[in-house]
């Protein structure tokens, strides 16, 4: 038997984007394998647990106080997630660095190097901080998990982590999204819809799409492009360019997975244009729905998407307003990637996901 205590004082719900996602359906794809030999403790907020029932049937340590200061979270992790893991034969901490006072054997979690491979997004004393605390995490921790291929790579060469000392553990999709009856999916209508998810940071790189969207609207005058996601520090210029636009846009914000599935299902294309992706969920969840996706041809989405989808320059609009056009107009493209889609989506499939991450805590 092997206890592994997971770390989740990080996780403040909705509020850490798409690592949010990623470390849940992990781990709740664990719980649902329920390998014998294992037994699974989660620390965290008592409202993580209550946002996700599946942590019902786990041992869980909760923790208290203000654990979305990160002053007294940094605290908290070196106290009362110490205490409460100091037992444990393996203790994960999904948060992208390590606590000062910790279990010997730690695995870490790194969803992406964005801080060192785009500081300009990130606040001075930020950046100098992640820079300090992801190095030396980097090379304190008994062993890496990365979302993708590009992110091991990126920590080998940026951090000098020997190969030996990293694991690859893949996302996975949602395997029962929740039904969504919402009038906002019957106010889309019946023209193309076109979807983006993701908050308005700099890398998401909303203008690009937005310019694209603006070529077709001569061609396709019933044409939607819905985005979800709450505000970056690229909102301003993403409102001023929306309150231009020549095609209808629905700005729905922040919206619930089982909403999201819902529009992810509804849409006629999944545009991405992202400069910068540690994995990119929603490009897997579009693909195991069958919907037809165009990505940014960059970091971690062509390892992702491979030949299931439209790989493009992020910062071409006349490349993009192509490829919509072609897929929206083009029954037979997108029923092609819609069926490879599907296909390339079972590589990451929730019980394969499961053994990747329980093999790298029996590995320790």
């Amino acid at each position: 038997m092997i206890s592994v205590a997971v770390n989740l004082a990080w996780l403040v719900p909705g509020g850490v984007g798409g690592s949010e996602e990623y470390t849940t359906r992990l781990l709740a794809s664990v719980v649902r394998s329920a390998p014998d030999d294992l037994a699974l403790e989660i620390v965290a907020s008592k409202r993580l647990q209550q946002s996700c029932p599946w942590m019902a049937a786990l041992p869980f340590a909760p923790l208290a106080g203000p654990l979305s200061i990160r002053g007294f979270r940094i605290l908290a992790e070196s106290t009362q997630v110490h205490r409460a893991t100091r037992s444990a034969d393996v203790v994960h901490h999904f948060g992208g660095r390590l606590p000062a006072v910790r279990n010997p054997r730690a695995v870490l979690t790194i969803h992406d190097l964005q801080p060192l491979d785009m500081p300009e997004n990130f606040s001075r004393a930020k950046r100098r901080y992640l820079r300090w605390a992801v190095q030396r995490s980097a090379s304190a921790a008994s062993l890496i998990c990365t979302p993708s291929r590009w992110v091991a790579e990126s920590v080998e060469e940026t951090l000098g982590v020997g190969p030996d000392k990293i694991r690859v553990v893949s996302s996975t999709w949602d395997p029962a999204p929740a039904a969504h009856d919402d009038p906002e999916i019957a106010e889309l209508g019946d023209g193309p819809v076109v979807l983006y998810p993701a908050a308005t940071h700099p890398h998401k790189n909303h203008l690009t799409l937005l310019q694209a969207v603006d070529r077709l609207a001569d061609r396709h005058r019933d044409l939607t492009l819905v985005l979800t996601g709450g505000g970056g520090r690229a909102e301003a210029g993403v409102a001023s360019r929306v309150a231009r636009a020549r095609v209808r846009v629905r700005r729905l914000g922040r919206v619930s997975p089982s909403m999201l599935s819902a529009l992810i299902r509804r849409a006629d294309v999944l545009a991405f244009p992202s400069r910068y992706e540690g994995f990119g969920l929603p490009l897997l969840e579009a693909m195991h729905s069958g919907t037809p996706v165009v990505a940014g041809d960059n970091s971690a989405m062509p390892e992702v998407v491979a030949d299931a989808g439209l790989l493009l320059a992020a910062d071409e609009p006349a490349m993009w307003a192509d490829a919509i056009d072609e897929i929206v107009t083009d029954s037979s493209l997108a029923s092609r990637l819609s069926a490879a889609g599907r296909a390339r989506a079972e590589r990451y499939a929730p019980a394969s996901a499961a053994a990747r991450l329980v093999d790298a805590w029996r590995s320790l």
